[in-house]
């Protein structure tokens, strides 16, 4: 081997070795587990016992952790992606279900169900630092990339709240359809998923014009590719996931996946898009760039995956 070739060969093992993957992280309610699933080898890794009725999932990368949100104990799982194991359960009052990060990774935002408040967990203490209401049932939670913005999904007032992520102070309050749930944010559109109207709600987040397209049949989740170019939504009764042409305003066809589709996250970087299946304990993979059906991975117990769950390792 010439020292040249010996370069390149070192330098092409580096990469290899530094190379990420896409690791799911698949809240399981039934089973009260988290699926730490690595796609590209098509396994789970590990199953982790969190609390009861986990359904939200935040992934703070700067800390290496994710948050969990256990709606039947009311906790917060607090699981350490370095050594995949839980190393604190944060205890609530209240019904934890949506969560996400703020875009500084200092705070966990986390959505009690029944008593209309979001909670606030501070990331490097991990302690509940302050309350605030909110709309009635909030649900989905995800922040702007700028950091400006906390958008809230309030379920049984069928609108949707923008608070301001620097003091939490209420900046706008849209309505939208019957039943907003699952929430998604990409450069100045906002995403909405209206279960009871079987639509999508996309609001412009600068000038707060508002367009509704319909879907399938229960829609629960929603996320869009980084060009804004197409839309894709969850939707439970239908066992698949809608595509929205973003510029034609319409869906233009439908993707079958696994039983229940509830949570939705995208890789863009892979080219993936992935689905965690209620009903079929499992998560459905997806070509995005052909917008095709590839693989099924069984998960744990009724899997639901609410917030973005997708980790490139």
């Amino acid at each position: 081997m010439t020292f040249k070739n010996f370069i390149l060969f070192i330098f092409f093992i580096s990469l290899s070795a530094c190379s990420s993957a896409p690791i799911a992280y698949i809240t399981n309610q039934g089973s009260n587990t988290v699926s730490i699933v690595d796609i590209k080898k098509k396994k789970v890794k590990q199953e982790i016992s969190v609390g009861k009725g986990p359904v939200g999932i935040a992934i703070a990368l700067k800390q290496s952790y994710a948050f969990i949100s256990n709606a039947n104990d009311s906790s917060v799982s607090v699981l350490d992606l370095q050594r995949n194991e839980i190393i604190k359960t944060i205890k609530v009052n209240g019904t934890p279900v949506g969560i996400t990060k703020s875009t500084n990774e200092e705070y966990i935002y986390v959505s009690d169900w029944f008593n209309s408040e979001i909670f606030t967990i501070e990331t490097k203490s991990l302690t509940v630092i302050n309350r605030v209401a909110v709309g009635k049932s909030p649900s989905g939670m995800i922040c702007d990339t700028k950091g400006k913005y906390l958008f809230i999904s309030n379920r049984d007032e069928n609108t949707v709240e923008i608070y301001s992520q620097s003091d939490l102070s209420l900046v706008k309050k849209i309505k939208v359809g019957n039943h907003p749930y699952g929430v998604f944010v990409k450069k100045d559109l906002l995403f909405v998923v209206n279960v009871l109207d079987d639509s999508i709600s996309i609001i412009n987040i600068q000038s707060f014009a508002t367009e509704t397209i319909k879907v399938g049949d229960h829609p629960y989740g929603v996320v869009s590719d980084m060009n804004n170019q197409f839309a894709f939504v969850t939707n439970t009764q239908d066992d698949n996931v809608s595509v929205i042409d973003l510029k034609a305003s319409k869906e233009i066809r439908k993707i079958k996946v696994g039983g229940n589709p509830e949570g939705i996250d995208i890789d863009d970087k892979d080219n993936l898009l992935i689905t965690a299946n209620w009903r079929s304990d499992s998560i459905s993979i997806i070509d995005l760039a052909k917008q095709e059906y590839l693989y099924e991975i069984k998960t744990g117990k009724q899997s639901r995956s609410f917030g973005q769950f997708i980790k490139i390792d």
